[in-house]
């Protein structure tokens, strides 16, 4: 493995601008973010073969080989954003992996809520923003000016963080960040089934005074409240589009007792769940 190297202060960050050709493998002791401004051209890592183009972008972790294969009749134009870690941090010094570096203090991004490990990952600039960002790097460190190392690091922080919300998986980032969004959503797809906040309480690693406290907290109703008020806006919706039977609405949502199911109906609705039918029915004819 050919080991590629380029003039790089361990305090700054390189941009550069290449039109780049087939290369063979080849790592670096520093971090490397590429951004394909132009043309085509395939990507080759580890044992992968990912063609690659305009707006696209990939994160090579250190030591990680890699290299390019052109293809016939295609040009590339590519942008290597190349910076060590201790740029971020000088407390990285050591860190090889960029799993590890996007959680370190200044970016605080939890890789156990991804879906995909970054540098195995190719992303792509929609809206042109990272672009945008890696001109605000290029621009600055063209100025050496007071701050511009500051600056650069800031625009490469947000370089970061911009790219790892693309992969944030929703339901990891739900259930380690907001226990009330999680036992919502639970509840969404769950209130037809027997729940119960000590069970959500577990599966989350809280204790049920806390969880409990949490979502009264958040939402202003106890988990059951909450789980009842859901049920009835569903068994609404049901009354007043189908015809289904009242027993088979209640049990749809969960409830197995038709008496005690209109009790709770009449509690939060003020009628009965024949007469909000029929209702319904009158005002849609």
């Amino acid at each position: 493995m050919e080991e590629y190297q380029t003039v790089l202060d361990k305090d700054r960050i390189c941009v550069m601008k290449n039109k780049q050709e087939t290369m063979s493998f080849h790592s670096h002791n520093y971090y490397e973010m590429v951004y394909v401004a132009e043309g085509k051209i395939i990507h080759c890592l580890q044992d992968k073969k990912i063609e690659v183009k305009k707006g696209d972008y990939y994160i090579i972790d250190i030591n990680e080989k890699h290299g390019y294969i052109s293809l016939p009749g295609e040009s590339c134009v590519i942008i290597n954003c190349l910076f060590y870690p201790e740029f971020i941090d000088s407390t990285l010094k050591y860190c090889k992996k960029f799993s590890v570096l996007i959680e370190n203090y200044l970016i605080k991004f939890d890789a156990s809520i991804l879906k995909f490990n970054p540098t195995t990952y190719l992303f792509h600039d929609d809206g042109g923003e990272i672009f945008s960002l890696i001109q605000n790097v290029e621009r600055e460190s063209d100025r050496h000016r007071h701050g511009s190392a500051e600056l650069m690091r800031c625009y490469l922080i947000e370089i970061i963080v911009t790219t790892m919300r693309k992969i944030i998986d929703d339901e990891k980032y739900i259930e380690k960040n907001s226990p009330t969004d999680y036992i919502i959503k639970y509840i969404g797809k769950n209130y037809n089934e027997k729940i119960s906040l000590s069970d959500i309480s577990s599966h989350l690693n809280y204790s049920l005074p806390y969880i409990s406290m949490k979502f009264k907290e958040d939402t202003g109703f106890l988990f059951s409240e909450y789980l009842q008020k859901k049920r009835i806006e569903e068994s609404s919706r049901l009354l007043a589009n189908t015809s289904r039977k009242i027993s088979d609405i209640a049990s749809s949502v969960g409830y197995n007792d038709v008496k005690f199911f209109a009790k709770v109906f009449k509690r939060y609705m003020n009628t009965t769940p024949s007469a909000f039918r029929k209702l319904q029915h009158s005002r849609g004819e």
